[in-house]
């Protein structure tokens, strides 16, 4: 049962038992990321006023979302010509976003440019992943069911989403500092990264 949950019926890439494996690993990891950034940037919002709280936070996802159509629009073309080169870059980017979430409160001061700039990122650097997930799946899907395996990926990485939101949340509780949480960056970003990385080898050869 659990195998069935897990692993498409049809045909499947030898790959796909270490694909599912690293990505739901790495999966856990951004979710961390996410669930803490979240937090940095709640709190540097730091209004009485809801409307106020609220512009804010609408108002950084409406400056990514924009602001990374152009990029978005163009990278298609580059994630097929050169996949590994294109997801190391998607991959600093997707850092370097977390970096200036957790720096919020930091500089609260400057809460909407700065995390509508790491919007911008975010949204540059899911969409880059993304496609280069949408290669991987292609090449795992050996029997024409892309859309079986999809829905078997899609499965495992909610799993590891809600695992890595709580992990997020609790290290949050843990270390309430966010000065003292700038230091968990490189070590999930490196985890992160690597894990990823890992779930791709002989996928993007």
């Amino acid at each position: 049962m659990i195998k069935r949950l897990f692993y498409p019926l049809g045909k499947y890439h030898p790959q796909y038992g270490n694909f599912i494996a690293w990505s739901f690993v790495s999966n856990v990891i951004v979710s961390a990321e996410s669930a803490m950034a979240t937090h940095s940037m709640l709190a540097a919002i730091g209004s009485d006023s809801e409307s106020v709280r609220t512009i804010n936070y609408v108002g950084k996802d409406i400056i990514g979302q924009i602001g990374a159509l152009g990029y978005i629009s163009q990278m298609g073309e580059k994630a097929d010509k050169s996949p590994k080169k294109f997801l190391a870059y998607s991959q600093g980017i997707q850092q370097l976003s977390f970096t200036a979430m957790f720096a919020t409160p930091l500089v609260s001061d400057l809460f909407l440019p700065i995390a509508g700039c790491s919007n911008i990122l975010s949204n540059i650097s899911f969409a880059g992943i993304g496609a280069i997930n949408a290669k991987c799946i292609q090449k795992l899907a050996i029997d024409d069911n892309i859309g079986e395996i999809y829905a078997k990926i899609s499965v495992i990485n909610m799993i590891g989403s809600s695992i890595g939101l709580a992990l997020g949340v609790g290290i949050t509780v843990v270390v309430p500092d966010h000065s003292t949480r700038m230091c968990f960056i490189p070590v999930l970003g490196c985890i992160r990264v690597l894990s990823f990385n890992q779930a791709l080898k002989g996928l993007l050869d």
